[in-house]
């Protein structure tokens, strides 16, 4: 079985349920409106288990939303994904990724709320000021993160934060810390942070998601 959810955010969570790979295809592609996303350009994509899925039908579902256009948040390395005209092979690494619990928030956070989770956290809405998260994996926030996000707690510099809007009291990334005031989001564009290896020691940096 497939659901697909979206908001004004545009970006695509495919929920995979079954273990037919072609019966699954068969759903998703009956279900996709192709020409609504087609007018949007590059539209990301999360896809999530329900329950107990095999790898090889979860792959199958991630081939096939990259080859009809369509971009997945992270590669294999935790990284966000350059668009590219060719054909993509195993863009998501299901065991960093997929294969972790994934813990879906379909609200905004508020002040004094704390998410704690051993997988991925992903957020459909905001975090505001005084909201935390922190999670072993990855962040994914769709909306605006301007609280503290803690991704790849505690240790774990490979994990990403990703927010459509990027105003962070604080972002943590394993043990790396980079404060909020040196933060600007002046083009209002979805952004990704990262760690990255400066000589002797690492930093976090922010990039365009796409």
């Amino acid at each position: 079985m497939i659901n697909i959810r979206s908001k004004n955010v545009l970006v695509l969570i495919v929920e995979v349920e079954g273990d037919d790979p072609q019966k699954v295809i068969d759903e998703l592609s009956e279900k996709l409106n192709l020409n609504f996303f087609s007018e949007k350009g590059e539209v990301p994509f999360l896809v999530k288990p329900k329950g107990e899925v095999r790898k090889e039908v979860l792959q199958r579902v991630i081939d096939f939303l990259v080859e009809k256009g369509f971009t997945p948040l992270l590669t294999s390395e935790g990284e966000v994904k350059k668009s590219s005209p060719q054909p993509v092979e195993k863009t998501i690494d299901l065991d960093k990724f997929i294969g972790n619990s994934v813990r879906i928030i379909n609200k905004t956070l508020r002040a004094g709320q704390i998410v704690e989770h051993p997988g991925d956290v992903l957020v459909i809405g905001d975090v505001n000021p005084g909201a935390e998260i922190r999670a072993a994996g990855n962040v994914i926030v769709l909306g605006e993160l301007r609280g503290i996000a803690w991704a790849g707690y505690p240790g774990n510099k490979e994990a990403v934060i990703i927010a459509l809007k990027m105003k962070p009291q604080q972002l943590r990334i394993g043990n790396i810390f980079a404060p909020g005031e040196g933060i600007e989001d002046r083009d209002s564009k979805p952004k990704v942070a990262k760690v990255i290896e400066d000589g002797d020691y690492y930093e976090i940096e922010i990039h365009p998601l796409v």
